[in-house]
């Protein structure tokens, strides 16, 4: 139901301020860093971050990379509100095939702070498998397999 409503939107000059009204559940704000350090980072590391759309509201982030053949999903939150309702998965179906058709990736990678079960469970459900034990850092790494 969410794929056909869902879609990523390219941030311009009179969109990205939307991004900041995302708000996570506070159990999981720990987690990841905020929306603004994220657009600051994707600006000095030649990441490319998105907005995702539900029915026409920009709802969530993703921010992605290529790097030597390997592409990273570095980000992808969705507000709090608009959890459970399929919209990651939409948008982690979209960004994969956007990243295979834009780049030669060798893998598709991502990672997550160690603890973040709902992090865990989206990215289990939808073909990414750990590589490796946790780094040092406390981030999971994982591979697509899907």
């Amino acid at each position: 139901m969410a794929f056909s409503q869902c879609e990523l939107v390219s941030l311009d000059r009179y969109n990205w301020e939307l991004l900041l009204k995302i708000e996570l559940h506070e159990s999981q704000q720990a987690f990841t860093p905020s929306i603004l350090y994220s657009l600051a980072q994707a600006n000095f590391e030649q990441l490319t971050p998105y907005g995702i759309s539900y029915r026409g509201e920009i709802v969530g982030f993703l921010m992605y990379g290529q790097f030597g053949g390997i592409c990273w999903i570095n980000r992808i939150l969705v507000d709090h509100r608009f959890q459970a309702k399929g919209i990651g998965t939409a948008a982690l179906t979209q960004i994969i095939r956007k990243l295979r058709q834009q780049f030669d990736c060798r893998e598709i990678r991502t990672s997550y702070a160690e603890g973040n079960e709902v992090a865990a469970k989206l990215f289990s459900t939808n073909g990414f498998v750990p590589i490796g034990s946790a780094m040092a850092d406390g981030e999971v790494v994982l591979r697509y397999e899907g």
